[in-house]
């Protein structure tokens, strides 16, 4: 008698693990149709540039000067720069990002609208400029969201 029971148990049993497969797989399936939410912050920092793009002469003080080039124009900017923020994205310091493209002649290569570049190569020497952009770490582009000048310019 005990064999007619582990004989009847056995496909029993095999049934019911299929069973249970099938219905963890169809239920996995289903989970991957939708779109997952992102978590975490964006590939690329948000930084901010303040600073005075082709001042003449020499600062007083170690202020890094950058090179930039803007989009559709073959001229190299010189950008004395006074203080750089990281206003969102991951973990990295504005260290990391001026080790990252100090090796470079050409540090940063500028991207955005035309009346955003306009704006930028149009700014008077010593006038204070604030370039808010987005850093691609691969090719040292800034893709630029925004720019704000200062009214009057710096007095040397």
């Amino acid at each position: 008698m005990d064999s007619r029971i582990l004989g009847f148990a056995r496909p029993g049993l095999i049934a019911l693990l299929l069973l249970l497969s099938g219905t963890v797989s169809g239920l996995a399936q289903i989970g991957g149709d939708y779109p997952q939410p992102e978590f975490g912050p964006p590939l690329r920092p948000l930084i901010k540039l303040i600073g005075f793009l082709s001042e003449p002469g020499p600062i007083a003080g170690p202020k890094p000067v950058l090179t930039l080039a803007l989009a559709g124009d073959d001229k190299r900017y010189s950008f004395t720069l006074t203080d750089m923020r990281i206003m969102a994205g991951p973990l990295i310091t504005p260290g990391d990002i001026l080790s990252e493209v100090r090796p470079y002649s050409t540090n940063f290569y500028l991207r955005g609208p035309r009346e955003v570049m306009a704006e930028i190569s149009d700014t008077a020497p010593g006038q204070q400029l604030s370039i808010l952009a987005e850093y691609s770490r691969a090719d040292r582009v800034l893709f630029v969201q925004g720019v704000e000048k200062s009214e009057e310019p710096r007095k040397q």
